[in-house]
């Protein structure tokens, strides 16, 4: 009995398996199939991206209404701006930054946005820096400016345009107070804060320096005590550094800038040379 069920066990798994003629041959339509999931797949995000679009709309409405009603209340309840309150201005134009600003007491200080205004008081070319802030109770706008330092003043033709500690031009009107650095070369605002991070490691002989003109974009002269009638200082284009300080230790020493000279031309390495004021001597 055991043995009839092994026999027919062991004839089964000897059967041929189902010739291919007699198989479901699919592959055929597997490429067909794959691009109409495809299709059916992009048709259904696309209408899920318009429903949902549809729907934010909706929301973005309906939260921009509201938003309008509760700044509308809240404006007639004692939450309208009663002042703005400027710090560190000296430069800009008050009519330009009201301007800028564009605020007035009928304005909302809780619509206000911050950084739009900040932005705004930034573009001014006075303005390098501005914070805003609110104070409630009373509802004050605080803002601070701080404003650009002009080191020097660039000669270009007949006009001056001021320059800041970064070395680009400001483009606003400007009349100094007192005496100010002039610099001359197409490239002099640019490459000045170069030239003062040197002179300005010795505080007195830099304070003296009245004029500095930049040739062919690579080497200073700078001119001290006075524009007209002073001395020139003529400097190498290398080992600018080196050059200025030993020249500020031979003048210490024997006092150059007390001599009646018109030229210090210290472009030679290990050689300081010097042109005589000539013109009070007699005959």
């Amino acid at each position: 009995m055991i043995g009839g069920i092994f026999k027919k066990i062991t004839q089964n798994k000897r059967e041929k398996p189902l010739q291919s003629k007699k198989r479901l041959m699919l592959q055929a339509q597997a490429p067909q199939r794959f691009l109409g999931n495809v299709l059916m797949l992009s048709l259904i995000a696309a209408c899920a991206l318009i429903l949902v679009t549809f729907r934010d709309d909706l929301i973005n409405k309906k939260f921009d209404n509201l938003m309008y009603r509760f700044y509308e209340i809240t404006l007639k309840h004692g939450w309208a701006i009663d002042d703005i309150l400027i710090q560190g201005r000296q430069k800009t134009n008050l009519q330009d930054l009201r301007n800028q600003i564009g605020l007035t007491r009928n304005n909302n200080i809780l619509e206000t946005d911050l950084q739009e205004l900040k932005i705004k008081l930034e573009e001014l070319p006075w303005v390098k820096n501005a914070s805003v802030k609110r104070r409630f109770f009373p509802n004050v706008l605080q803002i601070k400016l701080e404003e650009k330092e002009v080191i020097a003043l660039w000669q270009y033709g007949n006009r001056f345009y001021p320059v800041d500690t970064t070395g680009k031009l400001i483009d606003a009107a400007y009349t100094p107070h007192q005496p100010i650095l002039i610099i001359v070369g197409r490239k002099a605002p640019e490459k000045i804060n170069d030239l003062l991070k040197i002179t300005s490691t010795t505080p007195e002989l830099n304070q003296r320096i009245k004029a500095a003109v930049l040739h062919a974009n690579r080497r200073w002269d700078v001119i001290v005590d006075d524009i007209k009638d002073g001395i020139t200082i003529k400097l190498p284009e290398e080992n600018l550094k080196q050059a200025w300080e030993k020249f500020n230790d031979i003048n210490l020493k024997h006092g150059l800038l007390k001599r009646k000279l018109t030229i210090i031309d210290l472009r030679y390495q290990n050689k300081i040379s010097v042109t005589i004021d000539d013109t009070n001597t007699s005959g």
